[in-house]
């Protein structure tokens, strides 16, 4: 299910479930996602679903909305795009297996899928089958606080913050929240939070990818081997 991650001045506050097709954000009460500033209008923007596409528009506010720092009327959103609302954020998660909204968002997009889509769509086939196993993580190299995770969650998140579930150390570069785990019907997806940042197999995670038996995943010089754990 597609998420926001409300955040104010980088710290995140809530995490918020994309459970249906047009949300309203703003500072009354009346809003599905309730922004607590003076500074926010009392109906800010609009988030909707169009055509497997989500949405953000501007509701004729005061200080006005931003995607990734640039002020918008209206603009079809990506995975981990930022929609600025004067000190806060709603970074957009998408993490449906579709990377249809990508697409669609930008017009000079192809319609055709690439071999490497048709490849990454039959590979997740394959893990239909495993759903009754759990990912584990298991450190290789680095400073955290257990040899070993289990991915019981629908998501797992990765970063330097305290609040996530595998904090790792890091660096002032290091993100709060580098990357999630989604735990899906078609399998265990590594979705980049900061695109680039997360490596999987030594190469840049720029959205979300699958994961395999035995794929290594490195966040901010700590090493994790990811396997499936049978019943």
């Amino acid at each position: 299910m597609p998420k926001f991650l409300l955040k104010f001045n980088a710290a995140i506050i809530k995490e918020i479930p994309v459970n249906k097709d047009s949300m309203t954000v703003g500072r009354k009460d009346d809003n599905d996602i309730i922004i607590d500033n003076p500074a926010v209008s009392g109906h800010h923007c609009k988030i909707y679903l169009q055509s497997d596409v989500f949405f953000v528009e501007d509701l004729n506010s005061t200080n006005g909305t931003y995607v990734n720092e640039k002020k918008i009327l209206k603009a079809g959103l990506k995975n981990n795009d930022a929609i600025g609302i004067v000190k806060h954020a709603l970074v957009f998660i998408d993490d449906r297996p579709s990377a249809g909204s990508a697409q669609a968002a930008n017009p000079e997009a192809t319609v055709a899928l690439s071999q490497t889509s048709q490849a990454q769509m039959a590979q997740a086939a394959a893990a239909s089958a495993k759903t009754e196993t759990t990912g584990i993580l298991s450190v290789v190299n680095g400073v955290v606080d257990k040899p070993e995770y289990e991915l019981n969650g629908l998501s797992t998140y990765i970063g330097k913050s305290e609040k996530v579930q595998i904090p790792v150390k890091g660096g002032m570069f290091t993100p709060e929240v580098a990357a999630m785990i989604a735990r899906r019907p078609e399998g265990y997806f590594l979705i980049a939070l900061k695109p680039g940042y997360p490596k999987l197999n030594g190469a840049n995670v720029q959205e979300r990818e699958l994961l395999h038996e035995g794929d290594m995943i490195e966040i901010s010089g700590t090493t994790f081997r990811f396997d499936l754990k049978k019943p």
